[in-house]
């Protein structure tokens, strides 16, 4: 990707909102664009990186492996989103590394900025630390979700959630997609979108989700 084409990408980023037209410019000459195809993964849990990833197209997930060799899902990621995040700037090493190991599920354009070098450039202005304290807040919230889908939540509450405030990204998917997001079976996936239609919550049309009574399915995880 050209340079005008990233410092494009780069204004369109609200973490740099704050930057002036010189600033993106040197942003844009410590970054670059890669492109990685469906099903690499782009890196490893533990892996100290060298780069801020921001996902500008397709979608990745975020798994764990553990000690039997198998994968934990724990979360999905689209496009205009950090993968690695940002919160790692505010300390000088980072002696565990990443938390999590990311592949790509679409053929994806990430963009990567020098750590190191943006650490000295940018890091001494106040709107882009508190950019980064927003980041770091949405992050704590995608890992209070996962909490809860994982250890709180029933089968039933993972699905209500799910509808209720990603409904676009559930209907995109296919269903055993979803039931692997959610950790269940894709059979009970589907009992429980059942019990769903038959007590009035949602109805399917052309094979897609539509709320019918959405504040009872909030009731059912709130």
């Amino acid at each position: 990707m050209t340079k005008p084409n990233i410092v494009k990408k780069l204004k369109n980023i609200p973490l740099f909102y704050s930057l002036n037209d010189d600033e993106i410019e040197l942003l844009a000459s410590i970054s670059k664009v890669e492109l990685y195809p469906k099903g690499h993964t782009i890196f490893y849990e533990k892996e100290k990186l060298d780069y801020i990833y921001f996902l500008i197209k397709g979608a990745v997930k975020l798994y764990k492996v553990d000690r039997f060799d198998s994968e934990i899902f724990l979360n999905r990621l689209e496009e205009n989103s950090f993968i690695y995040t940002v919160s790692n700037l505010c300390v000088d090493d980072d002696p565990l590394g990443v938390f999590y190991s990311v592949e790509a599920i679409d053929e994806c354009q990430i963009l990567l900025i020098d750590v190191k070098k943006f650490k000295s450039l940018f890091m001494t202005k106040p709107e882009i630390v508190k950019g980064i304290l927003q980041e770091s807040y949405q992050s704590i919230l995608q890992l209070q979700y996962i909490l809860n889908r994982d250890i709180v939540y029933d089968g039933m509450a993972k699905v209500a959630y799910k509808i209720s405030n990603e409904l676009e990204l559930f209907n995109s998917m296919k269903k055993h997609e979803v039931a692997y997001c959610l950790h269940l079976q894709p059979e009970t996936l589907s009992r429980i979108l059942k019990k769903m239609i038959r007590t009035g919550l949602i109805e399917m049309k052309n094979g897609k989700v539509e709320i019918k009574n959405l504040q009872e399915l909030k009731d059912i995880y709130e």
